[in-house]
Protein backbone atom coordinates (compact mmCIF):
# COMPACT_ATOMS: atom_id res chain seq x y z
CA UNK A 1 0.00 0.00 0.00
CA UNK A 2 1.44 3.09 -0.84
CA UNK A 3 1.03 6.26 1.51
CA UNK A 4 0.12 9.57 -0.67
CA UNK A 5 2.24 12.51 -0.47
CA UNK A 6 1.06 14.97 1.90
CA UNK A 7 3.73 17.59 1.34
CA UNK A 8 4.22 18.96 -2.35
CA UNK A 9 7.95 18.72 -3.53
CA UNK A 10 9.69 22.30 -2.74
CA UNK A 11 9.86 23.01 -6.68
CA UNK A 12 5.93 22.96 -6.50
CA UNK A 13 5.56 24.99 -3.21
CA UNK A 14 7.70 27.56 -5.31
CA UNK A 15 5.88 27.40 -8.61
CA UNK A 16 3.77 30.59 -8.53
CA UNK A 17 0.23 30.55 -9.68
CA UNK A 18 0.02 33.14 -12.44
CA UNK A 19 -2.64 35.98 -11.46
CA UNK A 20 -5.17 37.37 -14.05
CA UNK A 21 -4.17 40.42 -15.66
CA UNK A 22 -7.00 42.42 -16.16
CA UNK A 23 -7.01 45.32 -19.19
CA UNK A 24 -7.06 48.99 -17.87
CA UNK A 25 -5.56 52.38 -19.06
CA UNK A 26 -2.58 51.83 -18.88
CA UNK A 27 -1.36 55.25 -19.00
CA UNK A 28 -3.60 56.51 -16.64
CA UNK A 29 -1.87 53.49 -14.10
CA UNK A 30 0.96 55.12 -14.64
CA UNK A 31 -0.16 58.43 -13.60
CA UNK A 32 -1.82 57.28 -10.67
CA UNK A 33 1.47 55.38 -9.65
CA UNK A 34 3.26 58.25 -10.13
CA UNK A 35 1.13 60.21 -7.75
CA UNK A 36 1.15 57.62 -5.20
CA UNK A 37 4.89 58.23 -5.10
CA UNK A 38 4.53 61.91 -4.27
CA UNK A 39 4.84 62.91 -0.37
CA UNK A 40 1.99 62.76 1.29
CA UNK A 41 0.99 60.05 -1.16
CA UNK A 42 -0.30 56.53 -0.57
CA UNK A 43 -2.95 53.90 -1.87
CA UNK A 44 -4.36 54.80 1.37
CA UNK A 45 -4.34 58.58 0.58
CA UNK A 46 -6.07 57.85 -2.80
CA UNK A 47 -8.48 55.45 -1.55
CA UNK A 48 -9.50 57.80 0.94
CA UNK A 49 -9.75 59.98 -1.86
CA UNK A 50 -11.67 58.11 -3.98
CA UNK A 51 -14.05 56.99 -1.03
CA UNK A 52 -13.30 52.96 -1.75
CA UNK A 53 -11.57 50.61 -0.19
CA UNK A 54 -7.50 50.30 -0.25
CA UNK A 55 -7.46 46.83 -1.65
CA UNK A 56 -8.82 47.90 -4.90
CA UNK A 57 -6.23 50.72 -4.78
CA UNK A 58 -3.58 47.81 -4.05
CA UNK A 59 -4.91 45.60 -6.74
CA UNK A 60 -5.31 48.24 -9.35
CA UNK A 61 -1.50 48.91 -9.01
CA UNK A 62 -0.19 45.50 -8.27
CA UNK A 63 2.99 45.35 -9.40
CA UNK A 64 2.20 42.22 -12.07
CA UNK A 65 -0.12 44.50 -13.87
CA UNK A 66 -4.10 45.35 -12.83
CA UNK A 67 -5.60 42.30 -10.62
CA UNK A 68 -8.34 44.00 -9.29
CA UNK A 69 -11.50 41.91 -11.28
CA UNK A 70 -14.34 44.99 -10.66
CA UNK A 71 -15.93 48.21 -12.71
CA UNK A 72 -12.44 49.32 -13.86
CA UNK A 73 -13.99 51.78 -16.10
CA UNK A 74 -16.18 53.28 -13.18
CA UNK A 75 -12.44 53.05 -10.81
CA UNK A 76 -10.83 54.83 -13.32
CA UNK A 77 -13.31 57.69 -14.06
CA UNK A 78 -12.93 58.13 -10.57
CA UNK A 79 -9.00 58.32 -10.78
CA UNK A 80 -8.83 60.51 -13.87
CA UNK A 81 -11.16 63.09 -12.24
CA UNK A 82 -8.93 62.86 -9.08
CA UNK A 83 -5.27 63.65 -11.27
CA UNK A 84 -7.24 66.55 -12.62
CA UNK A 85 -8.41 68.16 -9.79
CA UNK A 86 -5.14 67.73 -8.24
CA UNK A 87 -3.75 69.10 -11.25
CA UNK A 88 -6.04 72.31 -10.85
CA UNK A 89 -4.98 72.35 -7.04
CA UNK A 90 -1.29 72.76 -7.90
CA UNK A 91 -1.93 75.01 -10.97
CA UNK A 92 -4.21 77.20 -8.71
CA UNK A 93 -1.36 77.60 -6.22
CA UNK A 94 -3.56 77.66 -3.04
CA UNK A 95 -4.43 75.17 -1.33
CA UNK A 96 -8.53 75.67 -1.24
CA UNK A 97 -10.19 75.80 2.59
CA UNK A 98 -13.51 75.54 3.80
CA UNK A 99 -15.34 78.70 4.47
CA UNK A 100 -18.94 79.87 4.71
CA UNK A 101 -19.46 80.52 0.98
CA UNK A 102 -17.93 76.69 0.60
CA UNK A 103 -20.05 75.06 2.39
CA UNK A 104 -23.16 76.92 1.18
CA UNK A 105 -22.58 75.58 -2.23
CA UNK A 106 -21.22 72.22 -1.30
CA UNK A 107 -24.70 72.03 0.33
CA UNK A 108 -26.20 72.85 -2.62
CA UNK A 109 -23.96 70.36 -4.80
CA UNK A 110 -25.18 67.73 -2.61
CA UNK A 111 -29.43 68.73 -2.58
CA UNK A 112 -29.02 68.96 -6.42
CA UNK A 113 -27.03 65.68 -6.78
CA UNK A 114 -28.81 64.03 -4.47
CA UNK A 115 -32.23 64.86 -6.23
CA UNK A 116 -31.25 64.44 -9.53
CA UNK A 117 -31.78 67.77 -10.63
CA UNK A 118 -31.28 70.79 -12.61
CA UNK A 119 -29.78 73.56 -10.66
CA UNK A 120 -28.72 77.06 -10.70
CA UNK A 121 -25.93 78.21 -8.03
CA UNK A 122 -25.57 81.69 -8.47
CA UNK A 123 -22.96 84.58 -6.67
CA UNK A 124 -21.23 87.77 -7.21
CA UNK A 125 -17.89 87.54 -9.07
CA UNK A 126 -15.06 86.79 -7.17
CA UNK A 127 -17.25 85.53 -4.31
CA UNK A 128 -15.10 82.29 -4.19
CA UNK A 129 -17.32 80.21 -7.01
CA UNK A 130 -14.67 78.22 -8.21
CA UNK A 131 -12.98 77.64 -4.89
CA UNK A 132 -16.15 76.54 -3.41
CA UNK A 133 -16.62 73.95 -6.63
CA UNK A 134 -13.12 72.91 -5.96
CA UNK A 135 -13.08 72.13 -2.19
CA UNK A 136 -16.64 70.10 -3.41
CA UNK A 137 -14.97 67.96 -5.73
CA UNK A 138 -11.39 67.35 -3.89
CA UNK A 139 -12.34 67.74 -0.21
CA UNK A 140 -10.17 68.92 2.97
CA UNK A 141 -6.86 68.94 2.53
CA UNK A 142 -6.60 64.53 3.65
CA UNK A 143 -9.05 64.07 0.64
CA UNK A 144 -12.09 63.46 3.49
CA UNK A 145 -15.62 65.16 2.11
CA UNK A 146 -14.61 64.72 -1.45
CA UNK A 147 -16.35 64.01 -4.51
CA UNK A 148 -13.87 62.94 -7.39
CA UNK A 149 -16.11 61.31 -9.65
CA UNK A 150 -18.31 64.84 -10.14
CA UNK A 151 -17.56 66.56 -13.24
CA UNK A 152 -16.06 69.68 -13.57
CA UNK A 153 -16.93 71.58 -16.82
CA UNK A 154 -15.27 75.42 -16.79
CA UNK A 155 -16.55 77.95 -19.75
CA UNK A 156 -14.10 79.80 -20.69
CA UNK A 157 -14.82 82.37 -23.61
CA UNK A 158 -13.32 79.96 -26.25
CA UNK A 159 -15.68 76.99 -24.95
CA UNK A 160 -18.72 79.17 -24.30
CA UNK A 161 -20.34 77.28 -27.67
CA UNK A 162 -22.12 73.33 -28.20
CA UNK A 163 -18.81 72.20 -30.21
CA UNK A 164 -16.71 72.79 -27.11
CA UNK A 165 -19.05 71.62 -24.59
CA UNK A 166 -19.72 68.25 -26.55
CA UNK A 167 -16.23 67.65 -27.06
CA UNK A 168 -14.78 67.97 -23.82
CA UNK A 169 -17.53 65.74 -22.59
CA UNK A 170 -16.60 63.09 -24.90
CA UNK A 171 -13.01 63.47 -24.10
CA UNK A 172 -14.15 63.48 -20.12
CA UNK A 173 -17.08 60.54 -20.74
CA UNK A 174 -17.58 59.55 -24.02
CA UNK A 175 -14.35 57.46 -24.82
CA UNK A 176 -15.18 54.18 -23.78
CA UNK A 177 -15.91 51.64 -25.98
CA UNK A 178 -16.26 54.48 -28.68
CA UNK A 179 -16.41 52.53 -32.47
CA UNK A 180 -15.25 55.70 -34.31
CA UNK A 181 -18.69 55.65 -36.10
CA UNK A 182 -21.06 56.39 -33.68
CA UNK A 183 -21.95 60.49 -32.92
CA UNK A 184 -19.12 60.96 -30.42
CA UNK A 185 -22.11 62.86 -27.90
CA UNK A 186 -24.27 59.51 -28.40
CA UNK A 187 -21.33 57.58 -27.02
CA UNK A 188 -21.05 60.02 -24.41
CA UNK A 189 -24.70 59.97 -23.54
CA UNK A 190 -24.33 56.20 -23.43
CA UNK A 191 -21.70 56.19 -20.92
CA UNK A 192 -23.04 58.51 -18.26
CA UNK A 193 -27.07 57.17 -18.43
CA UNK A 194 -27.83 56.16 -14.96
CA UNK A 195 -24.43 56.83 -13.64
CA UNK A 196 -25.75 59.88 -11.34
CA UNK A 197 -22.65 61.40 -11.61
CA UNK A 198 -22.98 65.53 -10.60
CA UNK A 199 -22.15 67.87 -13.38
CA UNK A 200 -20.94 71.27 -12.40
CA UNK A 201 -20.96 73.83 -14.91
CA UNK A 202 -18.72 76.68 -13.60
CA UNK A 203 -18.82 80.35 -14.79
CA UNK A 204 -22.59 78.85 -16.89
CA UNK A 205 -23.11 82.86 -17.37
CA UNK A 206 -21.13 82.53 -20.08
CA UNK A 207 -22.45 79.83 -22.23
CA UNK A 208 -24.17 81.03 -25.41
CA UNK A 209 -27.97 79.90 -25.40
CA UNK A 210 -27.65 76.68 -27.98
CA UNK A 211 -24.62 75.63 -25.14
CA UNK A 212 -27.24 76.34 -22.30
CA UNK A 213 -30.30 74.39 -24.34
CA UNK A 214 -27.85 71.79 -25.11
CA UNK A 215 -27.07 70.52 -21.30
CA UNK A 216 -30.48 70.66 -20.71
CA UNK A 217 -30.61 68.25 -23.66
CA UNK A 218 -28.48 66.14 -22.05
CA UNK A 219 -30.11 66.30 -19.23
CA UNK A 220 -32.66 64.94 -20.30
CA UNK A 221 -31.15 61.99 -21.98
CA UNK A 222 -28.69 61.16 -19.31
CA UNK A 223 -30.59 61.95 -16.10
CA UNK A 224 -27.29 63.19 -14.45
CA UNK A 225 -27.48 66.02 -11.93
CA UNK A 226 -26.75 69.11 -13.56
CA UNK A 227 -25.29 72.17 -11.23
CA UNK A 228 -24.83 75.51 -13.04
CA UNK A 229 -22.73 77.90 -11.34
CA UNK A 230 -22.50 81.55 -12.22
CA UNK A 231 -23.45 85.50 -11.40
CA UNK A 232 -26.45 86.52 -11.72
CA UNK A 233 -26.47 87.25 -15.36
CA UNK A 234 -27.33 83.60 -15.84
CA UNK A 235 -31.06 84.31 -14.58
CA UNK A 236 -31.56 86.53 -17.55
CA UNK A 237 -30.43 83.70 -20.02
CA UNK A 238 -32.42 81.32 -18.72
CA UNK A 239 -35.65 83.62 -18.05
CA UNK A 240 -35.51 84.42 -21.62
CA UNK A 241 -36.55 80.76 -22.34
CA UNK A 242 -39.82 79.87 -20.72
CA UNK A 243 -39.39 76.27 -21.24
CA UNK A 244 -36.14 75.67 -19.73
CA UNK A 245 -36.54 78.06 -17.31
CA UNK A 246 -38.95 76.12 -16.22
CA UNK A 247 -37.06 72.76 -15.92
CA UNK A 248 -34.72 74.26 -13.12
CA UNK A 249 -35.91 72.78 -10.45
CA UNK A 250 -33.60 73.88 -7.91
CA UNK A 251 -32.19 77.62 -7.33
CA UNK A 252 -29.73 79.10 -4.93
CA UNK A 253 -27.92 82.27 -3.98
CA UNK A 254 -24.84 82.38 -2.30
CA UNK A 255 -23.72 84.94 -0.27
CA UNK A 256 -22.16 86.14 2.80
CA UNK A 257 -23.93 86.88 5.67
CA UNK A 258 -25.35 90.61 5.94
CA UNK A 259 -22.03 91.38 3.32
CA UNK A 260 -19.36 89.90 6.30
CA UNK A 261 -16.08 88.94 5.05
CA UNK A 262 -14.77 85.77 6.02
CA UNK A 263 -11.22 86.97 8.01
CA UNK A 264 -10.21 82.96 8.70
CA UNK A 265 -10.56 82.75 4.44
CA UNK A 266 -8.43 85.96 4.16
CA UNK A 267 -5.73 84.59 6.66
CA UNK A 268 -5.56 81.30 5.00
CA UNK A 269 -5.20 83.10 1.42
CA UNK A 270 -2.33 85.55 3.00
CA UNK A 271 -0.13 82.47 4.98
CA UNK A 272 -0.24 80.48 1.80
CA UNK A 273 1.11 83.28 -0.19
CA UNK A 274 3.12 84.97 2.54
CA UNK A 275 3.86 82.16 4.88
CA UNK A 276 6.76 84.42 6.82
CA UNK A 277 4.42 87.66 7.23
CA UNK A 278 5.33 87.18 11.24
CA UNK A 279 4.00 90.53 13.16
CA UNK A 280 2.45 92.09 10.60
CA UNK A 281 -0.39 89.04 9.97
CA UNK A 282 -3.64 91.34 11.47
CA UNK A 283 -2.46 94.86 9.72
CA UNK A 284 -2.58 92.98 6.27
CA UNK A 285 -5.75 91.35 7.13
CA UNK A 286 -7.36 94.37 7.68
CA UNK A 287 -6.46 95.92 4.67
CA UNK A 288 -7.23 92.66 3.00
CA UNK A 289 -10.78 92.81 4.54
CA UNK A 290 -11.01 96.41 2.90
CA UNK A 291 -10.07 94.74 -0.71
CA UNK A 292 -12.53 92.01 -0.39
CA UNK A 293 -15.78 94.59 0.23
CA UNK A 294 -15.10 95.85 -2.96
CA UNK A 295 -15.33 94.85 -6.42
CA UNK A 296 -13.70 91.07 -7.46
CA UNK A 297 -14.06 90.35 -3.39
CA UNK A 298 -11.47 87.76 -2.91
CA UNK A 299 -10.18 87.22 -6.18
CA UNK A 300 -9.11 90.64 -5.92
CA UNK A 301 -7.26 90.11 -2.60
CA UNK A 302 -5.30 87.30 -3.89
CA UNK A 303 -4.27 89.25 -7.27
CA UNK A 304 -3.40 92.29 -5.02
CA UNK A 305 -1.12 89.99 -2.09
CA UNK A 306 1.01 88.54 -5.25
CA UNK A 307 1.76 91.97 -6.85
CA UNK A 308 2.73 92.91 -2.94
CA UNK A 309 5.20 90.18 -2.93
CA UNK A 310 6.74 91.63 -6.43
CA UNK A 311 6.66 94.31 -4.37
CA UNK A 312 8.45 92.98 -1.32
CA UNK A 313 10.84 91.38 -3.23
CA UNK A 314 12.32 94.29 -4.70
CA UNK A 315 12.12 95.97 -1.60
CA UNK A 316 13.34 93.43 1.36
CA UNK A 317 13.21 96.25 3.90
CA UNK A 318 10.06 97.25 3.22
CA UNK A 319 7.26 95.97 5.42
CA UNK A 320 4.80 93.95 3.86
CA UNK A 321 1.39 96.11 4.45
CA UNK A 322 3.25 98.93 2.51
CA UNK A 323 3.87 97.13 -0.38
CA UNK A 324 0.52 95.95 -0.29
CA UNK A 325 -0.54 99.75 -0.21
CA UNK A 326 1.81 100.09 -3.31
CA UNK A 327 -0.07 97.12 -5.03
CA UNK A 328 -3.25 99.16 -4.39
CA UNK A 329 -1.85 101.93 -6.59
CA UNK A 330 -0.24 99.70 -9.58
CA UNK A 331 -4.14 98.00 -9.98
CA UNK A 332 -7.55 98.92 -11.78
CA UNK A 333 -8.82 100.23 -8.25
CA UNK A 334 -11.48 103.75 -7.74
CA UNK A 335 -11.35 103.33 -4.15
CA UNK A 336 -8.39 104.23 -1.78
CA UNK A 337 -7.26 102.48 1.21
CA UNK A 338 -7.75 103.86 4.84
Amino acid sequence: MSIQQSHPEKEERETKIPRTIYKCDIALRNKLAEQRELPGWSNNVIARKLGINVAIISQYLNDDGCVYPGDIPKLERGINDLLENESRRRASGIETTSSDMATQIRDAFEFIRKTNDIGVVLAESGDGKSRGIDFYVKGDKDGNGSHPTAIHYRTFTWSKGVESVESEMFDVAGKKNYDGKTKRVLNTVKNLRGSDRLIIVDDAHKLTRMALQWWFDFYEATQCPIAFVGTFELLDRLEDDAQRFSRVGLHYEITSEDGKIDRDLIRHLIRQIVPNLNGELEEVTDLCEQVAKEHGHYRSVHKQLKVAVEIKGQKNRLPFAEAFKSAHTMLIRNYKLN
